[in-house]
C-alpha cells in the first residue's frame, strides 16, 4: 500500500515552513496549543516568523525565546492564571519583535473576511481604542445609513498550526465533547489560513470518525497535513487526553521563562 501523504511527522511539517511566514497558532491560552508543531519549527531554525493567535501562551513564549519572531499579532498573551507571559513581556519591552495587539473582535472579523473571501469586512469592534492606530485600518460609509464603520482587511495566514484531539488518515479532524470554550476559533482560521498542518493525540479509522460525525470539526479536504502527536499539545491541555500541567507551568513561572524547565518536568 502507498504512504499516505497527507500523514507527516513533525519535521516534515516544518520543512513545508518558510522564513518569514505568516503562522496562525491555534488553541486559546493554555487549551490545545500546538507545543509539538512550535518545537519542530525552532529545531528547523525558523526565523522572521509572523504569528498570529488569538490568545497565546507558551507557544510564544518558545518562539520568542529562540529568537523566531518577528511580529506577534494577538488580543492576548500570557498564562492565564498563572500570570504574565514573562518572555513575551520582556521581547516586547525591548523592543525585539513588531507587537500587533487587537480587539478580540478585530481579530476574528480580519479571519472571517479571509474565510469569506471578500475584501474587507465593516465593524464597530475597537472604535474608540488604541489599537485601531496600530493597524491604520481604513473606514467605509454604509450606503443605505450613511453610518461609518471599520473596514477590517482579511487576514489570511499562511499556515494554521493546530492541535486536536484525533483524525482519520484522511484529514476528517475531531475534537471532545463538550468542545471547550472557544474552540470555534481554531476552524475560523484554518478556513481563513492557505495551509493547514494539525498535530492529533490519535489516529482512527474513517469508521470511528463516521461513528460520531457530530465531532468533526475540519473535513479532509480543508486539512494539508496530519501529525501524529500524542501529548503534543503539553503542558497545555488536550481533552480528553490530558488537563493542563499545572506543575510544569509553575516551574516554568518560577524559572522566569526558562525553556529547559518545561523539557525538565516533562513526563517520561
Amino acid at each position: 500500500m502507498a504512504p499516505n501523504p497527507k500523514l507527516v511527522d513533525a519535521f516534515r511539517a516544518a520543512e513545508t515552513v518558510q522564513d518569514g511566514d505568516t503562522l496562525y497558532f491555534g488553541g486559546t491560552v493554555l487549551d490545545r496549543k500546538p507545543m509539538e508543531l512550535t518545537r519542530a519549527l525552532i529545531r528547523a531554525g525558523r526565523r522572521d516568523l509572523d504569528v498570529v493567535t488569538f490568545a497565546g501562551s507558551l507557544e510564544i513564549e518558545l518562539l520568542v525565546a529562540a529568537g523566531s519572531v518577528r511580529s506577534v499579532a494577538a488580543a492576548y498573551v500570557g498564562l492565564g492564571r498563572f500570570g504574565p507571559a514573562p518572555r513575551y513581556v520582556a521581547g516586547v519591552k525591548a523592543g525585539g519583535f513588531d507587537d500587533l495587539e487587537y480587539s478580540e473582535w478585530s481579530l476574528l472579523g480580519r479571519l472571517r473576511a479571509a474565510s469569506m473571501g471578500i475584501p474587507f469586512l465593516p465593524t464597530r469592534a475597537g472604535t474608540g481604542s488604541e489599537t485601531l492606530a496600530i493597524h491604520d485600518f481604513a473606514s467605509v460609509a454604509d450606503p443605505y445609513s450613511g453610518d461609518t464603520y471599520v473596514a477590517l482587511p482579511p487576514l489570511q495566514p499562511d499556515i494554521a498550526l493546530l492541535h486536536a484531539w484525533r483524525a482519520s488518515p484522511s484529514g476528517h479532524v475531531q475534537m471532545a465533547s463538550p468542545p471547550q470554550h472557544l474552540w470555534d476559533i481554531d476552524v475560523l482560521a484554518a478556513r481563513a489560513a492557505d495551509r493547514v498542518i494539525v498535530g492529533v493525540d490519535q489516529i482512527v479509522s474513517e469508521e470511528a470518525i463516521a461513528s460520531i460525525p457530530e465531532r468533526t470539526r475540519l473535513f479532509g479536504f480543508e486539512v494539508d497535513m496530519v501529525v501524529v502527536l500524542p501529548g503534543g499539545s503539553w503542558p497545555t491541555s488536550s481533552p480528553p487526553e490530558h488537563d493542563v500541567d499545572e506543575g510544569a507551568i509553575g516551574a516554568y513561572v518560577s524559572s522566569g521563562g526558562e525553556p529547559g524547565t518545561l523539557d525538565s518536568a516533562r513526563p517520561s
